[in-house]
């Protein structure tokens, strides 16, 4: 047996005897193993062995002589080894020695002539390799070679035409990290990655994707970790231990689920009809009813947070909307009086469609104006009107349905990025309230979960400065950008610096966006904030109603393109009560032109009893003392108010 070491170079354990020979770097031997810390074994056909070091290059193996032949990178010799960290080491059905390397992309070794054919990424090449950084290389049973990138997907390469074709996440591959490849006697290849395991089907091009919720022992695996035995049983290795399984025996679940609309929503509120969602065929509403919606699901649990979905508003969307489990809802504003029919379609986590779907008709009866009859009186009242003053009743209508439209559109995009219920946290009562005004201003907010492990929850509010869809635009890039790089980093620190960066090249330089971020690790309630512009956050504790500063900079969000954000940290006790708001709450003005203000906000605090009341209850509270605080002025920019307790 071979064994590569972690700093302890090469060791040849004798079966027999049960003893170690060890091969190490000795620096006045030049003969010596190069390099200590083992990455790569290969035995080729004619029984030579091959080292790949980490650092120290290839190294060519003489049994008989216990000699070392080093072969590394020198950058005076253009056909020497690209780079000195080897990853991976593979000899094809030509004997053609194949050599990945981290940094250096892919070698092709002459081993009659010891020389080097580099490839390597290229940015202006999409026919080059799409990442230097090798963990796994392989070869097909139809000669196809497949080199696994770490950053780049997959990549086939033609060896005659000495070109790559590319496969990445944009393609149904879960991640861009490869660490292994193996193929099944039915052609297929397996593929893990640091996002779980593929089965990918080189003649349809389609990737099948495995998560933990399919018995995986992680998520995550890990390089050089992966083999197939003569049975064709196959083995991958991670961070939690190793799976093993037969490809035959991985059965797609051909189970068509059965879909159902399971909510009903006004304003956000549950609605309670006569009949029970699920059974009720058709809907009826007032125009006054412009913001609503539904909830639904696919009723498959084999791997529900694989389930997918797509829905459309016959009358009103064109296509189908596509989403995924963790957002079953579809939200609808300011539709115009008439009948549409509401349908979701839906499949289980391996793509069965119910195509039938569900279905529920929804009526909206137009107000007195929009009556033929009275709408025929206006008619003839307009054709007067028209007449006498054609340029000026044309000019007018034209300038109002542009701003309607724009209204609609905007509206419809800020919504379609608000959570659709509060999340159930265990140890924290959290709920929020989102009151748009009537000229879409720019508040945005979102849960979400700030590392892999979901041991933070992320709490992020937004405001963005102007109204309709110049607010929209950079709210809807905002939360994009926030979701994605959650997924990534568990550092709001990353995230505020990624969005401020976009942000100042993607908008309006007129237009900015204050943000807050907030952290709360489950275990420990330490919660770590960074505010960028919005309102303090307000703690009650015990009885004192305190507000927290920042230490980074209260500019918004593009302003400029470099800037430091500096992350706060403070430790939650049981009872604890946080208030994440925009400036909705403290510039509602009465008749006075009064602003409610921090003070009236955090006096209000003070006196109700926290303790005793619902997250739910609290903000109640503080919207009618707010209410009461106005009286009869509308409200005129719109009001997020977010309250966590901790329990």
């Amino acid at each position: 047996l071979w064994i590569g070491t972690n700093g302890g170079g090469l060791n040849k354990f004798d079966k027999k005897t049960e003893k170690f020979i060890r091969y190490v770097n000795d620096p006045q031997n030049i003969n010596s193993l190069s390099h200590n810390e083992i990455r790569s074994i290969y035995e080729d056909k004619s029984g030579v062995l091959w080292i790949g070091t980490h650092g120290g290059g290839l190294n060519r193996f003489n049994k008989k002589k216990e000699t070392f032949t080093r072969f590394q990178s020198d950058e005076k010799t253009p056909h020497s080894l690209s780079n000195n960290v080897v990853r991976y080491i593979y000899e094809d059905h030509l004997e053609t020695l194949w050599v990945g390397t981290y940094g250096g992309g892919l070698n092709k070794f002459n081993r009659e002539t010891n020389r080097f054919t580099h490839y390597r990424a290229n940015p202006d090449n999409p026919a080059s390799l799409s990442n230097d950084y090798i963990f796994a290389i392989y070869e097909d049973m139809s000669y196809n070679l497949w080199i696994g990138t770490w950053g780049g997907g997959l990549n086939r390469f033609d060896t005659e035409k000495e070109t790559f074709y590319q496969y990445g996440i944009k393609d149904g591959l879960p991640s861009n990290s490869i660490y292994g490849i193996l193929e099944d006697y039915q052609n297929n290849l397996w593929i893990s990655t640091t996002n779980g395991l593929s089965k990918f089907n080189p003649k349809t091009l389609k990737f099948r994707n495995y998560h933990q919720s399919d018995g995986l022992q992680s998520n995550e695996f890990n390089g050089g970790a992966f083999y197939k035995s003569l049975s064709g049983e196959m083995f991958f290795g991670g961070i939690n231990g190793f799976n093993t399984f037969y490809p035959k025996s991985i059965i797609n679940n051909k189970y068509i689920p059965p879909i159902a609309i399971t909510s009903f929503q006004k304003m956000n509120k549950e609605i309670k009809l006569d009949k029970p969602i699920t059974v009720i065929d058709e809907i009826h509403l007032s125009y006054k009813d412009y913001f609503f919606s539904f909830e639904f699901a696919a009723l498959d649990y084999t791997a529900p947070l694989e389930n997918k979905y797509s829905f459309k508003m016959e009358g009103l969307d064109e296509n189908w909307i596509q989403t995924s489990s963790d957002k079953r809802f579809a939200t609808y504003t300011t539709l115009d009086p008439g009948t549409y029919v509401f349908r979701v379609r839906g499949a289980n986590n391996d793509g069965m469609w119910n195509e039938e779907g569900k279905s529920i008709k929804i009526i909206i009866s137009p107000p007195l104006w929009k009556t033929w009859w009275f709408q025929m009186f206006f008619i003839i009242l307009f054709i007067l009107l028209f007449l006498i003053s054609y340029k000026k009743k044309m000019k007018v209508l034209f300038i109002k349905t542009r701003m309607e439209t724009e209204l609609k559109t905007a509206r419809a995009a800020q919504m379609s990025i608000m959570p659709n219920k509060d999340p159930a946290i265990e140890g924290f009562d959290i709920s929020s309230l989102y009151i748009p005004a009537n000229e879409v201003g720019g508040d945005f907010f979102d849960y979400l979960w700030i590392d892999k492990e979901q041991t933070h929850i992320g709490v992020a509010v937004g405001d963005v400065s102007g109204k309709a869809m110049k607010a929209a635009i950079p709210a809807l890039l905002a939360n994009g950008i926030i979701y994605s790089k959650a997924s990534e980093t568990n550092s709001i620190t990353d995230i505020m610096f990624r969005l401020n960066r976009s942000l100042y090249k993607k908008t309006d330089k007129r237009i900015f966006t204050a943000l807050l971020i907030i952290a709360i690790n489950k275990l420990t309630k330490k919660m770590t904030y960074i505010n960028a512009g919005l309102p303090e956050i307000l703690v009650k504790s015990s009885d004192e109603v305190r507000g927290l500063k920042s230490s980074s900079s209260k500019f918004p969000l593009g302003v400029v393109e470099k800037r430091d954000f500096v992350e706060d940290v403070i430790q939650l006790k049981t009872g604890d009560v946080i208030i994440l708001f925009t400036d909705g709450i403290s510039e509602s003005w009465n008749e006075k032109h009064e602003f409610y203000g921090k003070k009236n906000l955090m006096k209000l605090l003070s006196k109700i009893d926290t303790i005793n009341l619902s997250s739910k209850m609290i903000i109640e509270k503080i919207m009618s003392d707010i209410k009461a605080f106005s009286k009869s002025i509308d409200q005129h920019d719109d009001i997020t108010l977010i309250v966590i307790k901790v329990q």
